[in-house]
């Protein structure tokens, strides 16, 4: 797989000084994260942990998910809507028990960005807009809920394809795909690029592996510091650094580290 994009020095911030403190702190939100680490947690198994409540105090959400370590895997519905049909929720946990879950549609795109912390009996947090750069405040309260806990665990032969996440057409995108060769080897690669106005790009070229489990773990020729942590799920892949942040290997604020979803 080859991909190729045009990208530009930045001239200017991501976010613009002269915008609020507000929305300078909506719009970081919706930069990929890459410093949490996996937890080597046994996945939860029975009931799943569900919450409802209001986003903005007006819209009645119900949200459930389990936990795989630090992983988050779930679903939100709206039940303001006709078919209240679920939207996937994926996220990450990090060491300060701090939540960040992201909102996908089929397609990869990223509708909306909840952070928060959850306590015993309540969750208060904010849903953020990649699109609209809009941000909610969300608060809600436990549910006991018989839903049990969905396989997430994928195969090895299940896990080829493409993956694919994007904070809207303006914000983060990236692309991961992984092709099957004889012999328990894979060829794979990774391209991503940051938001508008500045295009900058973070890839790894094409290259083969030894692939024996859905996992692997690759570094960059030639550094230090430039090596992430590739697990796959079923239907979605997590890319996460191991050492530092690839610092000098990639443009400005480009990471290849986030939440990709399956989309073929």
């Amino acid at each position: 797989m080859k991909y190729k994009y045009l990208f530009y020095i930045p001239l200017l911030a991501i976010v613009s000084c002269n915008k609020p403190e507000q929305k300078d702190k909506a719009s970081a939100s919706a930069i990929p994260k890459e410093s949490v680490t996996l937890a080597s947690v046994k996945p939860q198994v029975g009931k799943e942990i569900s919450w409802k409540g209001l986003l903005n105090g007006k819209t009645p959400v119900f949200i459930h998910y389990q936990l795989d370590g630090n992983v988050i895997v779930g679903e939100i519905t709206y039940l303001n809507t006709k078919n209240r049909l679920p939207i996937t929720l994926l996220g990450t946990v990090d060491d300060d028990n701090n939540y960040r879950i992201l909102e996908f549609e089929k397609s990869g795109n990223i509708t909306g960005v909840i952070t928060g912390k959850p306590a015993d009996g309540d969750f208060k947090g904010s849903w953020f807009s990649p699109k609209t750069r809009k941000e909610l405040v969300l608060n809600l309260v436990k549910k006991d809920t018989a839903l049990i806990s969905r396989e997430i665990e994928t195969k090895v032969e299940d896990l080829f394809g493409r993956y694919h996440y994007q904070y809207s057409e303006a914000g983060y995108q990236g692309d991961l795909e992984i092709k099957r060769l004889p012999d328990s080897k894979a060829v794979f690669g990774i391209t991503s690029i940051t938001g508008e106005p500045a295009r900058n790009l973070a890839q790894i070229d094409d290259d083969t592996i030894s692939l024996k489990t859905t996992d692997f773990t690759y570094k960059l020729a030639d550094t230090d510091d430039c090596e992430f942590r590739v697990k796959f799920y079923k239907g979605f892949a997590l890319v996460q650094h191991t050492q530092g942040v690839c610092s000098g290997q990639f443009g400005l604020n480009a990471t290849i580290a986030g939440i990709y979803l399956k989309t073929k």
